[in-house]
Parts: C-alpha cells; structure tokens; sequence
C-alpha cells in the first residue's frame, strides 16, 4: 500500500550563516521557526527579518529566497492547503509564545512523518495548527520598490544600513530629479524614503539584538548621534523600546 502524506510534516535543519535558499515555491504552505539564530525572507514585493524565537507564514506557490544572518536552527511545518486557516494568504511574521516554541520543537523532535491521524500525535498536531494560526502578527515586513532601479538601490542599502544614503546622492544615482524620486518611491512602496530607511534600520537593529549587542554599539553602528535617539527611533517603528528585544 502506498504512503499516503499527512497534512502536517515536520522538518528540521541547520542554515549555515551568510548561505541561504535561492527562489523557490512549494505547493503546500510553510510555518518556519527559527528556534535560533536569525534570518530574512524575501519574496518579490517584500523583505521579512525572522528573529529567533519568532515565526513566518509562507503560503503554498508564493516564491521567496531565505537568507542566514547566521547560523539558524529552523523548525518548519509543511502544511497541505485543504488544512490552511483561510486568513494565511500571504507572508506575515508573527511572534511565537512560549507554548508554541515549545510544542513545535516537541513535534518536530517526536512526531513520525507517518503519525496517526486519529492517534494522541494527530490530536497534537490538531492543537499545534490551532495555535500557529492565531499567533499575533508582528510588522518586521519592508517593502521592495518595483522599478528595476529603485528595488536594486534598496537592496544595495540593505548592505550598509548603517551609512547616511542621503536622498540627494541616491535621487541622482537613478537619474531622478529628487521630488520624482521622492514622489516614485512613496508610490511603489506606500512609505517616504526617510521612513523606508528608518525601518530598515530599526529591524536590522533588531537582529544585532538578538545577536547579544547592546544597545550602545547598534545606535552607533546604524548611524545614531546617541542611544535616546536611537530608542526614540526604534520605539517608534515597533511600539516598545531596544531592550524588549534584548537577549
């Protein structure tokens, strides 16, 4: 008799840091956990940061490429789409109680890829996507310009957060005038380009929390004048100060 795949499958794998999985899609959705270390996500339209401890929805054919801030110990489920919550139509991070972690380390650890269904193991994973589903969402998401220009010139900051990447010097770069590049840039995104940069760098700032920096070395690394701006800035963007985000 053939195996006959069950709507849960549990996987877990290492993600060495500075590698990452290029353009892909599955025909199923995907819950990934990254129960340490940090990483982002990216699809076409937008660019995700997952910290430890917290999760992403990847619904089924939605391409997207992951990338190891470092070394990331990911816990994913595989779940066929005739058991998705219809709400998960596109990527959102959310963040992962304490209960959560916690069962989804311990299925991925236990539960057999062909467990019972009807068994103690199908009601725990029953219990398990009934959790996951309602998990809060939390806004770690950037969105990528479309232009050709503007989206490379992103991606191109990405790589210096921390530098000052002032309008006038980018506007010229993608030969804009700097109230075109203003105007195209908010159009394509829905943020003001100072309010782009502000993001990005509030959720690297997040990551080099979680990789034990303090709060001290991030303001200066991403450009602040000093810690209270800094603060000022992050609470701003995610509604808390650094230190919620401390290890």
């Amino acid at each position: 008799m053939p195996k006959v795949r069950r709507p849960v499958h549990f996987r877990s794998y290492l993600i060495k840091s500075n590698t990452g999985v290029l353009p892909h899609t599955h025909e199923f959705a995907q819950f990934h956990c990254a129960r340490k270390g940090n990483m982002r996500l990216e699809t076409a339209d937008n660019c995700w940061i997952v910290p430890s401890h917290y999760g992403i929805w990847i619904p089924a054919y939605m391409e997207h490429t992951v990338w190891a801030m470092d070394d990331v110990f990911l816990e994913s489920l595989d779940i066929e789409t005739d058991v998705v919550d219809e709400t998960i139509t596109m990527c959102k991070a959310v963040t992962i109680s304490d209960v959560a972690k916690e069962l989804i380390h311990y299925a991925s650890e236990t539960i057999p890829e062909l467990y019972d269904e009807h068994g103690k193991d199908g009601k725990l994973v029953s219990v398990l996507l009934d959790i996951i589903f309602n998990l809060p969402q939390v806004d770690f998401v950037l969105p990528w310009p479309q232009s050709p220009a503007l989206n490379e010139m992103c991606r191109t900051i990405l790589e210096s957060p921390g530098s000052e990447h002032f309008i006038e010097f980018w506007s010229a770069r993608v030969g804009m005038s700097t109230r075109n590049f203003s105007r195209k840039f908010k159009k394509e995104t829905g943020l003001s380009f100072s309010l782009w940069k502000q993001k990005m760098r509030i959720f690297e700032s997040v990551i080099m929390l979680k990789q034990s920096k303090s709060v001290t070395t991030i303001a200066l690394e991403m450009g602040y004048s000093s810690t209270a701006a800094f603060s000022y800035s992050f609470k701003s963007v995610l509604g808390v100060p650094p230190t919620e985000y401390s290890v």
